[in-house]
């Protein structure tokens, strides 16, 4: 299916490939994996859409016949291919052609800034479903990044009033506007559900000994250090101890974008920026712009 490209979000993977820390498949390479479009072409076997369809492109093409794909654990898919990052250039183009079976219908009437959140908001709500709630736990995010005010929503929208471990205190205050609230370890609840969406050591290591015993962490933000926690602390609390890795397909993607309906995700984005903005953007790497996740607006 051919797409016209209308937005693109801009994640910590494509800071790292753009600087060097992260090594492209091959350069040039264009990046881009949180891609928002409008259908201009319908290929054959795709009679379902139709011209002028906005579609969220989901960037992680799985084969469905490996044994991972066929236990329905798309994330570990054997031949994955991945937009943007690992395989195949990415959305940050005029125009891309995409697998119809992996566009997902955006609602009617969602402003793009707010659809443009939608793969990286399956990426969080996705972390939260293999958690396994029971209801009612306390529940701590660490980091306030967009991963973690994403995961607030999804919280919020499902009843609860998460708390939220951030230090800077500007992302902290957006935190407690989304609904979170504050948590400060010594006169804290002591959480039974804990979604480290920061992925640094002392993320967790500034926590781990507020936790309740027998507390599920789930791991959503990477990074290269080492685990904050220690397995002394591990075994003598009893944690259990998760990653979550993107998400399956199709389910995860489908059920996110149907979450755009009510979450107002645009609260986290700062304003569009514009092709010509994205070398100058991509050079200092943290723009002090507003909003904490960036877009690119492809209709400016």
């Amino acid at each position: 299916m051919r797409v016209r490209m209308l937005a693109v979000g801009i994640c910590g993977t494509d800071l790292s490939l753009a600087s060097g820390s992260r090594t492209p498949p091959e350069l040039p390479w264009r990046l881009g994996h949180e891609g928002i479009g409008e259908v201009i072409e319908v290929g054959r076997g795709a009679e379902e859409w139709a011209i002028g369809d906005r579609v969220a492109l989901e960037p992680n093409i799985t084969c469905g016949r490996c044994e991972y794909c066929l236990r329905g654990v798309t994330s570990a898919c054997v031949s994955r291919l991945s937009a943007g990052v690992l395989t195949q250039p990415g959305f940050l183009a005029e125009v891309v052609d995409h697998p119809s079976g992996f566009c997902h219908r955006v609602p009617a009437g969602i402003p793009v800034e707010r659809a443009v959140c939608a793969e990286p908001l399956t990426v969080a709500a996705s972390a939260i479903r293999r958690t396994e709630l029971q209801g009612g736990e306390d529940v701590l995010i660490i980091g306030a990044g967009a991963q973690g005010l994403l995961a607030i929503l999804v919280f919020v929208d499902l009843g609860y009033r998460p708390w939220v471990s951030e230090p800077d205190e500007a992302r902290l205050r957006l935190a407690v506007e989304l609904g979170a609230r504050a948590f400060v370890p010594s006169a804290g609840p002591a959480p039974q559900v804990v979604i480290d969406a920061a992925g640094v050591s002392k993320g967790l290591a500034a926590v781990v000994d507020q936790l309740s015993p027998f507390a599920k962490v789930t791991i959503v933000g990477e990074d290269q250090d080492r685990l904050g926690a220690s397995s002394f602390d591990i075994v003598q609390r009893q944690l259990s101890i998760r990653g979550s890795f993107i998400y399956e397909h199709p389910n995860d993607m489908a059920t996110a974008v149907a979450m755009l309906n009510e979450l107002p995700s645009e609260g986290i984005v700062g304003p569009g920026l514009s092709l010509n903005d994205l070398p100058e953007f991509f050079a200092r790497r943290r723009a002090s712009r507003p909003g904490v996740k960036q877009w690119v607006d492809l209709q400016a």
